[in-house]
């Protein structure tokens, strides 16, 4: 008898699921907020500079101001110093072919293998943008802290013993407030944060120890591409609102539209990952045989279509003249592991005392002391 094979496009769905990129998604939010330091006159200009250097005029910190202590008919100079900073992009690129016959004897139809081609796609293409994002802020976290609280640093980042771990998330906020950034803050971390955010809540209004406020008011994202170190069990990033965001650009032809000798280029949103990509498509003629091994045995001279997606990108954060005495709006924080076996567990202390003693029973050891006695009584279970 044939096996009966039965169309289940959703069965394998898990083997292209798109992940969480969460320094990735907290850059194009941060772009498009109201409180964003990319303007939309940026974002549009930008977008059309391939070929260009992007550069932005910016003013330099001067910690020179003099505040005298008496009127005068002479009022001093003060004047700025400018510079002009120049954009980074870095270029992305991701692609797939497909060979329209070879799904007129195939169980899996040219939809569905269209679909799944794309979301590893759009899922490489968020990796690679997410992983480059956590760069971003790692290379521009601050090296100053004005105060650290009962913490210490090392390598400019927080390091929070175990015993504090739950304590870190609402100290952030005085630790930003004395960097001279006061307001709402944005975790992107791993899943030790999600972890610890999790126990945290655990213990919420109305609960034993109410540890809502610790994480109220901040906004979270989470990626698996952020790592720990040895010894860590999480590691976050905390940044204040409207200091980061992205700028993307994409080929010439895309801008224009192009279509010549059968190639074709436009500008498309990637799906799943909403950012503006330069799209090339076009088709060729040519030995198909060995696409799909015997299936496409008989396709000596097929077509084949052709699909790329590319995109330049920049990430980008609010301007630091001088990062060695003046701090940036990202703190790095790393939170130890625990030494015991059993990190979560809560040691109970029993107290006894003449007028309230613990009754105990079974394989209970106690101790006694003529200062401190434990009475005990029988415990009779009835069948």
């Amino acid at each position: 008898m044939q096996n009966w094979r039965v169309a289940n496009p959703e069965f394998d769905r898990n083997m292209s699921k798109i992940k969480e990129h969460g320094a990735l998604d907290f850059f194009v939010n941060q772009t498009e907020s109201p409180n964003s330091i990319i303007s939309q006159d940026l974002r549009d200009r930008a977008f059309q500079s391939i070929g260009n250097t992007v550069q932005l005029p910016v003013i330099n910190y001067d910690g020179n101001v003099t505040v005298g202590s008496a009127r005068t008919c002479t009022i001093a100079d003060a004047e700025n110093t400018s510079a002009l900073y120049s954009v980074v992009f870095s270029t992305y690129q991701v692609g797939f072919t497909m060979v329209p016959a070879a799904y007129s004897n195939n169980d899996i139809s040219y939809e569905q293998d269209w679909n799944r081609k794309m979301q590893k796609s759009a899922n490489a293409l968020a990796s690679a943008l997410d992983q480059s994002a956590i760069t971003a802020l790692a290379a521009r976290k601050t090296t100053v802290f004005a105060d650290l609280l009962y913490y210490t640093e090392t390598g400019d980042v927080v390091q929070v013993p175990w015993s504090m771990r739950q304590e870190i998330v609402g100290d952030l906020d005085p630790i930003m407030r004395a960097n001279n950034f006061p307001g709402s803050i944005h975790l992107i971390g791993n899943g030790g944060v999600d972890s610890l955010l999790r126990k945290m809540a655990e213990h919420g209004l109305y609960n034993d120890v109410n540890k809502q406020f610790e994480f109220e008011g901040k906004t979270l994202y989470f990626t698996n591409n952020i790592t720990n170190d040895v010894g860590k069990f999480a590691t976050m990033y905390a940044v204040e609102d409207g200091n980061v965001g992205m700028l993307t650009r994409v080929d010439r032809e895309a801008l224009l539209g192009s279509s010549a000798n059968g190639h074709e280029w436009s500008i498309a949103t990637m799906p799943y990952i909403n950012i503006p990509v330069g799209t090339h498509y076009y088709t060729a003629v040519g030995d198909q045989s060995g696409i799909a091994g015997a299936a496409t045995a008989d396709l000596t001279c097929g077509v084949k279509e052709y699909f790329g997606f590319s995109v330049d990108v920049a990430f980008i954060v609010a301007y630091n003249s001088d990062e060695a005495t003046i701090a940036n709006p990202i703190v790095k924080v790393e939170i130890s592991s625990s030494a015991s076996a059993n990190p979560f567990a809560t040691a109970v202390e029993v107290v006894n005392t003449a007028t309230s003693p613990v009754i105990t029973q079974g394989s209970v050891e106690v101790t006694n002391t003529d200062a401190n006695p434990v009475k005990t009584q029988a415990v009779v279970v009835t069948p």
